[in-house]
């Protein structure tokens, strides 16, 4: 997805790609980082302690975002939840996101603990438990695969983006008008049509009215 995009910004500019592949999240946060690249295309939400460190592009609407195998009943409420078996990891956002909720609500949920946030979803299709909580991009890419359904959004809107190097301002300009254009046709503009490639349960269109 971020590759097919990255690829028709430099065809744009009249420039070659090429691509320099890290491990973690956290080699994104190297302090020599720019020495070998110039953009960060991946899904890395912009955060404020990030944000001091490069200059972000927005990219594209998340939401923490309840899952649960296909068939399951609505989860249209927080209160339908004391039902459930929430599956997270204990070090996750998600993990703190939902007892926040927890809090506000005034009710006690029921847990299984995954080992990591990768697990979760093997671990949902294991019946471990009912329901479990994504960020809505990472949900979009499993729905066809492994037959899922996307409930409620339980946190407020936050953005992914794409990293420059923080004075980099005439670089970030250009792509943040790159991707302002590939996104303007919302059925069948150059993001879309990426977008329908890589994610084939949800359009593109479908998926901003569960995440913006």
């Amino acid at each position: 997805f971020h590759y097919d995009l990255a690829r028709a910004f430099a065809k744009k500019q009249g420039l070659t790609l090429k691509l320099v592949l890290k491990s973690t999240l956290n080699d994104y946060f190297a302090p020599d980082l720019f020495n070998d690249v110039d953009v960060v295309c991946d899904n890395v939400t912009i955060l404020p302690d990030r944000a001091e460190k490069m200059k972000f592009v927005e990219f594209l609407a998340i939401k923490q975002i309840l899952v649960t195998k296909k068939g399951h009943i609505p989860l249209t409420s927080l209160g339908r939840l004391a039902d459930e078996t929430i599956i997270v990891a204990k070090d996750s956002s998600y993990y703190a996101g939902i007892q926040e909720k927890e809090k506000e609500a005034k009710l006690t949920f029921k847990y299984f603990f995954s080992a990591t946030t990768a697990d979760q979803i093997k671990d949902l299709l294991a019946d471990k438990g009912t329901v479990t909580i994504l960020d809505s991009n990472l949900a979009a890419e499993k729905l066809l695969e492994d037959e899922l359904s996307l409930h409620k959004a339980i946190s407020a809107r936050q953005m992914i983006g794409w990293g420059v190097e923080k004075s980099q301002a005439a670089l970030a300009a250009k792509l943040g008008e790159f991707l302002e254009e590939s996104r303007r046709d919302l059925k069948s503009g150059l993001f879309a049509n990426v977008w329908t490639k890589y994610i084939q349960g949800i359009s593109y269109d479908e998926y901003l009215k569960i995440a913006q």
